[in-house]
């Protein structure tokens, strides 16, 4: 379900939301589009004096302000506000309480553009891949794409100079460190990696430890380098399933 009104007046406007809106709003989202002044006072005091912005009050009575530029909201509340309306000097007023924390904003129109209705639905979770743990899951599961006989003991092991992405020992019992980066491997992943390495010769008091380092794509300057710190590098491209079932590697990100 949508509606919509175009240029209502003050009175035009309470009465649209109050028909379409006010009986349902934890089954609508309402978004007006307008001039208005804000008058907030909760966690700080502000006043936003006049301009066209839009307003939009979701379902779950999250409340959010945009200016017609920048990403984030120049005002807003959070799930669980009241929102009530009314008129006031021939302007539509919205009035919005909170109670945990304490805050209350108004909000009074001048100028409506548009005022929409909808009722939403969308129940799907946000997945996201291509990030660092997709690699690092896929050699957990899969240890044989870096080499035979590695065995993986260990994600996130702390060492002094940071957390070291996974640890293991290879088929000869030698200790492994790995570093996985999602892109391009670059300058200061070597960096890392060495740091890494030599924190763990501290550790466990043996000059053999191997650092290898993991990414889609590891530039030949990258290699140099981790050659002349006598590390390692795997190419490791991860292929990956969404809910779609359309297919995308690392590359692709």
């Amino acid at each position: 379900m949508i509606k919509h009104v175009l240029t209502p007046t003050a009175s035009e406007a309470l009465k649209f939301i109050e028909k379409y809106h006010r009986s349902t709003a934890d089954k609508t989202i309402l978004i007006i589009i307008g001039e208005c002044l804000i008058n907030y006072h909760g966690r700080a005091r502000s006043l936003l004096d006049w301009g066209e912005r839009i307003v939009m009050i979701k379902q779950d009575g999250t409340i959010i302000v945009h200016q017609p530029v920048m990403r984030e909201p120049v005002n807003w509340q959070p799930a669980g506000t009241i929102t009530r309306f009314d008129i006031k000097n021939h302007l539509l007023n919205m009035k919005s309480y909170h109670t945990h924390p304490p805050e209350k904003m108004n909000i009074s129109f001048r100028d409506i553009k548009i005022i929409v209705v909808a009722s939403l639905h969308d129940h799907a979770q946000l997945l996201i891949s291509g990030m660092e743990t997709d690699i690092v899951n896929e050699i957990v599961s899969n240890p044989g794409v870096i080499e035979e006989g590695l065995r993986i003991s260990k994600r996130e092991k702390h060492v002094k100079s940071g957390i070291i992405d996974l640890f293991g020992y290879d088929k000869n019992h030698v200790p492994v460190v790995i570093e996985v980066k999602r892109s391009q491997a670059t300058i200061s992943a070597v960096q890392q990696l060495r740091m890494y390495v030599n924190d763990m010769k501290r550790d466990i008091e043996t000059a053999n430890v191997r650092g290898i380092l993991c990414a889609p794509k590891i530039p030949d300057m990258v290699k140099k380098l981790l050659s002349d710190y006598g590390l390692e590098w795997r190419e490791v491209e991860r292929r990956i399933v969404l809910p779609d079932d359309k297919q995308k590697t690392l590359k692709d990100f």
